[in-house]
């Protein structure tokens, strides 16, 4: 009997120690989107040509980032990752199926049906989910200090049966208090 006990505590405390590493998203995975484009991005060691401007100030460059660089190119998507908190459960309207009027994609969308940071998350894909081709997304953030909104996208072409990035944009407005508000855009597209 003492040796029952002592096996069944044993067992208790091995799997109470283990992490539950599985985390559900509600809504839409971004993160994991997201990490698989890094590896892929890294693993074909792919070129960005890219166009940035704040107001009427442009700048164009071409480059051939590294991971540290990827990763910081597409950090700003991980925001969007904010429509799973377990505090959003709820707030989105779900739709499924709407066909997109300037393509053959077919629409699922995710809208805010109360104040929340994403306004609106759509993904656009080809026969089915995963088959995704293109992201767009509304954040808009506000408090007494500052307002902004950004508008994202992010473009995706299929290779192999895997959907890749081909482009990305960040356009934006941000006005903070006793300033002017300054409007920005980011495009880039990648070359493989």
């Amino acid at each position: 009997m003492r040796f029952n006990l002592i096996v069944v505590l044993g067992v208790l405390a091995m799997t109470s120690c283990q992490n539950n590493t599985t985390v559900s998203k509600k809504y839409f995975d971004i993160d994991s989107l997201i990490n698989q484009q890094l590896r892929y991005l890294e693993k074909t060691e792919a070129s960005l040509s890219k166009m940035a401007s704040i107001d009427s100030a442009t700048d164009r460059s071409n480059f051939k980032p590294d991971s540290t660089s990827w990763a910081n190119e597409l950090e700003v998507f991980l925001h969007l990752d904010v429509i799973n908190k377990p505090i959003y459960v709820g707030a989105y309207e779900v739709m499924d199926g709407e066909k997109d009027t300037n393509s053959n994609l077919t629409i699922r969308s995710f809208v805010a049906n109360r104040e929340v940071p994403v306004k609106s998350l759509k993904l656009y894909y080809q026969g089915s989910p995963k088959k995704l081709r293109k992201l767009e997304a509304v954040l808009s953030e506000q408090n007494s200090l500052y307002y902004t909104s950004r508008k994202f996208s992010m473009e995706f072409e299929d290779v192999n049966g895997q959907a890749v990035i081909s482009r990305h944009d960040v356009r934006g407005t941000q006005k903070m208090i006793l300033r002017d508000s300054v409007k920005f855009s980011i495009s880039s597209k990648i070359i493989y």
